[in-house]
């Protein structure tokens, strides 16, 4: 799991993107559900931003990085999607999740202006994660 959460691309984020630290989901954690269990490590962010210009960082910086989108991603954030996946050959996938203030709260619990005490306008939301199996093995999009 430690290893999981130490992946290099984890770390990538735009410039004044600020990580929301104690919300639930951050950091690394195993998850098990009726499905089955598997690893996960999460980033939390607040960005001043929009969502296009989050999606773009992450179109080139994780392509840099050696992941690439698994899927149109015009297409799908021109039809209102809220999560994107980005695979690479031999690593596990990282999906790009935002989250509205509303989902915050309902589905996470989380209030969602905390950022603002550090000086962000946080009117865009999301998870950078990735997921592993329980063997660390990746698991795809």
């Amino acid at each position: 799991m430690a290893e999981l959460d130490q992946l290099p691309a984890l770390e990538l984020r735009p410039k004044g993107a600020v990580s929301i630290d104690g919300d639930p989901w951050a950091g690394a954690h195993c998850v098990d559900d009726t499905g089955g269990a598997w690893l996960t490590a999460t980033r939390f962010y607040a960005y001043g931003g929009t969502k296009k210009e989050v999606l773009d960082y992450y179109r080139r910086e994780a392509a840099a990085a050696g992941w690439r989108p698994a899927g149109n991603l015009d297409t799908a954030f021109g039809a209102g999607f809220a999560v994107f996946c980005f695979e690479s050959a031999d690593r596990p996938s990282i999906t790009l999740d935002f989250a509205s203030p509303e989902q915050l709260r309902e589905y996470y619990g989380t209030e969602p202006h905390p950022a603002s005490l550090l000086g962000v306008d946080a009117r865009t939301w999301f998870f950078w994660s990735t997921e592993a199996a329980p063997d660390g093995s990746r698991i795809s999009c």
